[in-house]
């Protein structure tokens, strides 16, 4: 995978499911007219029965794919609603060990910085979801992941306009405009 130019700035979300990351990712896209890189497991799922290790991997070609393709096309910020992390502990809670494949394109991405959705707001609950009682274990994992990967990244908590003028406030000092 190419490097993202110098001047570009790839923030995505992350973290537990039903944490506002949608939510939170589409509000920065607005407030920054940035482009936005949706998440294409909940478009590849909905409607399935279930899904195996080869729709996992699907996803996560699917998601690079799209993300890529932004880079590309428009320099500068770019939000992502989600990104291989999201993929690679998903994979892990479900599958155990990663997929080779999935372990290289984890390694190889691009320089970027992380918005860690806190389990602080209410369960929403739907088709695709399945962990409500384990929110604060797998806040913890993406915690532990982001410290071994060594990208910037902040907590986001609360709720509403707070929750977004706190990820807001983030990407702006690291745009370097506060």
């Amino acid at each position: 995978m190419a490097a993202n130019p110098a001047n570009s700035l790839i923030v995505c979300l992350t973290g537990p499911e039903s944490t506002g990351k949608s939510t939170l990712a589409k509000a920065l896209a607005t407030e920054f007219a940035a482009p936005l890189v949706p998440e294409v497991a909940r478009d590849y799922l909905t409607g399935k029965e279930g899904y195996r290790r080869e729709d996992v991997l699907e996803i996560a070609h699917r998601q690079l794919a799209a993300e890529q393709a932004v880079v590309a096309s428009a320099p500068g910020l770019m939000i992502c609603d989600t990104d291989l992390l999201v993929i690679r502990i998903w994979w892990e809670e479900k599958y155990g060990e990663l997929d080779p494949w999935l372990r290289e394109a984890l390694m190889a991405r691009s320089h970027r910085h992380y918005l860690l959705a806190k389990p602080d707001l209410p369960w929403e609950p739907d088709s695709l979801r399945d962990a409500p009682h384990d929110r604060e274990r797998l806040f913890a994992r993406y915690q532990q992941a982001l410290a071994e990967d060594g990208f910037p990244y902040v907590e986001v908590a609360g709720s509403g306009r707070r929750r977004t003028d706190t990820a807001a406030a983030q990407v702006r000092t690291w745009l370097g405009q506060q």
